[in-house]
């Protein structure tokens, strides 16, 4: 069983920055377990890969609708669970810009729980804000 480094996590957490291309999309949801958790301020629910790569193109589109110009990883604590499992407690910076106004930099924080056996695979996902009450709040929607 090969443990991942703190190093490998972070390279592994920056592959969600690049979801443009469809190569980009399709290795994104291979990023994930065939099954995993998807959390949030909304509730939860246990999702399929399948059905995550086919709504991704979705959720771009959603994102780009709102202004969306970029999402960088801020930070990224990574904590051994076992031998098998770590935890990432990650921020994200995103960057949004309407019409012809500046762009509006918010933070939002999600939590990763990660398979570490093989290859790196997402086996819970926990959203700690909703994007779009954030960007209400900021007055960017």
């Amino acid at each position: 069983m090969e443990r991942q480094s703190t190093e490998s996590i972070t390279a592994f957490l920056r592959t969600f920055e690049r979801t443009e291309t469809r190569e980009e999309v399709s290795t994104l949801a291979s990023c994930y377990a065939e099954t995993f958790f998807v959390a949030g301020p909304d509730g939860s629910r246990a999702v399929r890969r399948e059905d995550f790569a086919l709504a991704l193109p979705r959720r771009k589109k959603m994102f780009d609708e709102m202004g969306c110009r970029w999402s960088k990883l801020g930070s990224a604590v990574v904590t051994r669970l076992d031998e098998r499992y770590a935890m990432a407690e990650t921020t994200w910076k995103m960057g949004f810009k309407r019409g012809e106004g500046p762009i509006t930099e918010i933070e939002v924080g999600s939590t990763f729980i990660l398979d570490t056996k093989d290859e790196l695979e997402v086996v819970v996902y926990l959203s700690h804000q909703d994007i779009g009450t954030v960007l209400r709040e900021r007055e960017v929607l």
